[in-house]
Formats: structure tokens, C-alpha cells, sequence
């Protein structure tokens, strides 16, 4: 079920308040517009009554879709809600949930991302039936061998998924700071498909790299960039 509340925002231009209605989950099987709006950028977008300006409102968000199997949680990452705190407070929510779920029955599989363009990435991912965990291991290799023009610091690689190829999947390098999309970079997909044989093989491998349930390379190096 598709939940919304009320919320006292202000205009990031004006100042000016408003009380509006914002979604905090979203079900797409039984509101599909909800998909359209989010994919289109409408998704809790707001207007300012007083000086006209739209703007988006960055919240967390449940995005679901039963008939897919897709459950992800989006938190959004900001100064006042840092990447490690996200991820430790989401681990101490599913410890919670864990918890009080019956022994014969499996807790839900659940998706975390900390931003918009990597829920509507991974929303495309699963559809399309890649495996994320060998798209993440792909941008892994790319960053690590790119760094001087990909810094994970500055940028996010995000696989455009409507733009690939029976021959080559096409990376998008995007400014973590401006949000604008950059330089495309691409990926032989036999690559990609022998890699995912390797993951049949021993996905432990994969998995020990990329646990989840935030599956991201960006936050691996940036990671190991804190660990070294």
C-alpha cells in the first residue's frame, strides 16, 4: 500500500511555508503512476504558492513492487545524515526487524540506496535482469582503473540501462555535487556476461565483497579510501 502524510516545508527561494502531502512508500502495483511520477522526476515535487518555484523534497522513501520482487529503501544522503550513519542506523533496523519476524519465516529482502538516480538505476537494473552485484564489481573495475578521471569522490558511475547494447553497456559519470550528467563510458557486455558466469561459480566472492544491503562500488572505494 501507497502511504503519504503531511509535512510543513519552506521554500528553499522565498522561505515561505506550506503544508503539503508527500509520499513516504510507494506501491507500484497498485498505483503504477506513482513509478511514472517517480521516474519522471515528479515524485514529491512541490510548488511554492508565493514566488512560484518547484522543487523536489528529498525524503526517505519505501519503493515497492511485488509483482518484481523489489523492495528498496531510498535515504537520502545529506551533511546532516552522512553515508555512515545511514548505514548503521538502516543495520540496526533490520537487526530490529529480524527480531520479532517468526523463525519459519524469512525476513523481507530489502535495497538500500542514497540517492534518487540510484533507486531509478537499480529499479531499471532489476527489471532488466542484471545482476547487481557483477554491475557493481563492472563499476569497480572502471573506477579502479580510471581514477585520475573518475574519482568516486566527485562522481557516481550509473549504468544506463535504456542506452546499452547487445555489444556494450553504457556507464554515465555523474557529478555527486552538481547532479549533472557527464562523459558516457562503456562496457564490452561479454565482459559483463563472463563475469557473471564467475558469479554462478562462487558468489560467495561477490557477495564477501559486496554484502549489501547497500550493493555500491562507489561507497567501497570511498571506504577503502577512509580504511588506508
Amino acid at each position: 500500500m501507497s502511504r503519504s502524510n503531511h509535512y510543513n516545508i519552506s521554500c528553499p527561494s522565498c522561505g515561505v511555508q506550506q503544508e503539503v502531502d508527500l509520499y513516504e512508500a510507494i506501491n507500484v502495483s497498485t498505483d503504477p503512476q506513482l513509478k511514472d511520477a517517480l521516474m519522471q522526476n515528479w515524485l514529491n515535487r512541490v510548488e511554492c504558492p508565493d514566488c512560484g518555484t518547484t522543487f523536489r523534497v528529498d525524503m526517505p522513501l519505501l519503493y515497492s513492487d511485488p509483482q518484481h520482487n523489489i523492495l528498496i529503501h531510498w535515504m537520502p544522503e545529506s551533511p546532516e545524515m552522512p553515508r555512515e550513519q545511514i548505514l548503521e542506523e538502516f543495520d540496526q533496523t533490520l537487526d530490529q526487524i529480524n527480531d520479532i519476524m517468526p523463525d519459519d519465516v524469512a525476513a523481507p529482502s530489502v535495497r538500500l540506496v542514497l540517492s534518487r538516480v540510484e533507486l531509478v538505476e537499480l529499479i531499471y537494473l532489476i527489471e532488466g535482469g542484471y545482476n547487481q552485484r557483477v554491475v557493481e564489481y563492472v563499476k569497480y573495475s572502471v573506477y579502479t582503473r580510471n581514477l585520475e578521471m573518475v574519482d568516486p569522490q566527485q562522481y557516481r558511475l550509473l549504468l544506463n540501462v535504456e542506452d546499452s547494447t547487445e555489444d556494450e553497456l553504457c556507464f554515465v559519470m555523474q557529478d555527486v555535487d552538481s547532479r549533472e550528467l557527464g562523459k558516457i563510458l562503456r562496457y564490452g557486455r561479454s565482459a559483463y556476461t563472463s563475469m557473471c558466469e564467475l558469479h554462478d561459480e562462487n558468489p560467495e566472492e561477490f557477495l564477501e565483497m559486496f554484502p549489501g544491503p547497500c550493493i555500491s562500488a562507489r561507497n567501497l572505494l570511498l571506504d577503502e579510501k577512509i580504511d588506508g
